[in-house]
């Protein structure tokens, strides 16, 4: 049996997406295919603009599996986002990952060698990992994304084997939808208007808005007595929010008062994300697999490697540290966007016929 597997944040899902899943199923023509998909947050520290049941309903239109990356796992840097998001689907065993590049050379792709000097040089400068090594190595967005996966494989020692899908429309870092088929999700948070044109006719314009959360960051924030117990907070910068907060009227104004050459917008927004949830230091141990979606196909595999791995279908508190975490985030959205969150969030996966 074939099973195949992507790793996706569909923030928000758009025409883009549902075309890579379709060339990964025309490609690999797999028995199985599989999507790791981020559930509340983004790698960047964004809230997703879709609930994960809601992605989960879109790439179930073309995937039979999708597995949860859990917030506080997806909330890192690219290489810690990538070897937790491999480690999900290495333990549904897939035997291949696939995803977007733009070069769509797997050679060029495992074969990057970076300047170690240069970008150790550009990053005692304040320059972020990401631009000191795409600014160095000349490495497009997508690429780079798909040289950590395959990086993470490979000190996994997992037997796996990367595999690109040609990206096709405009430009990741693009702005402006320039393409009559694909635009960036960038270009589409950018410009929300963009959704109706990009997306599928299925995916709904009701999404989260990120800044109906900063009231209750700014008291949470303003009531803090410790920090030194929260996870990936360092070198001040709890500090440096704390002095700037109470200037600011949004996220976006607080992000542009803190941002600046030591601190990047990426990492200020990731450390909203851990005080916001006050999320402290651990192992953030995961041996589970937890299931978000599946058809009847899906249903068949996951019973057959059942015995093989800890699958939850449906959380509940002190299962582990990282699903707790999910139940304490649905709870706070569930109060400010009164959705049900945390009634999706305890109940059990969607299921196709």
């Amino acid at each position: 049996m074939k099973v195949v597997g992507t790793i996706c944040e569909y923030n928000p899902f758009h025409n883009g997406h549902l075309y890579s899943l379709k060339k990964i199923k025309e490609v690999a023509k797999p028995d199985i295919l599989i999507v790791c998909l981020s559930t509340y947050f983004t790698m960047r520290g964004d809230l997703s603009l879709h609930l994960p049941k809601t992605k989960t309903m879109y790439a179930l239109k073309e995937a039979d599996i999708v597995v949860a990356l859990p917030s506080v796992l997806t909330v890192n840097n690219a290489s810690r986002f990538a070897s937790s998001a491999v480690k999900e689907l290495a333990k549904l065993k897939v035997s291949e990952i696939y995803c977007g590049s733009e070069s769509n050379n797997i050679d060029y792709i495992k074969n990057i060698e970076f300047n170690d000097f240069a970008i150790k040089d550009k990053l005692n400068n304040n320059i972020s990992y990401k631009k000191a090594t795409a600014s160095i190595n000349d490495i497009a967005p997508n690429d780079l994304l798909a040289y950590v996966y395959y990086k993470a494989i490979c000190d996994n020692d997992f037997n796996i084997d990367l595999k690109l899908i040609k990206r096709e429309g405009d430009n990741h870092n693009n702005l402006k939808a320039n393409d009559n088929r694909f635009t960036s999700s960038k270009a589409i948070r950018h410009d929300l208007s963009l959704m109706s044109k990009y997306s599928p006719n299925y995916v709904s314009p009701d999404i989260l808005e990120y800044e109906k959360l900063f009231p209750y960051f700014k008291f949470v924030i303003n009531n803090y007595n410790d920090y030194k117990d929260l996870a990936f907070i360092s070198d001040g910068i709890e500090k440096h929010i704390i002095n700037n907060v109470n200037k600011a009227n949004s996220f976006k104004e607080l992000e542009k008062l803190c941002t600046n050459s030591y601190f990047t917008t990426t990492k200020i927004k990731r450390a909203i994300f851990y005080l916001l949830f006050n999320i402290n230091k651990g192992d953030f141990i995961y041996p589970y697999s937890k299931i978000l979606g599946f058809n009847q196909k899906g249903k068949e595999y996951l019973n057959s490697i059942k015995k093989d791995i800890k699958i939850i279908t449906n959380n509940k508190l002190n299962i582990c540290q990282v699903l707790d975490y999910e139940i304490k985030i649905a709870k706070l959205l569930d109060i400010v966007y009164n959705k049900n969150i945390l009634s999706e969030e305890l109940t059990k996966p969607i299921i196709l016929a």
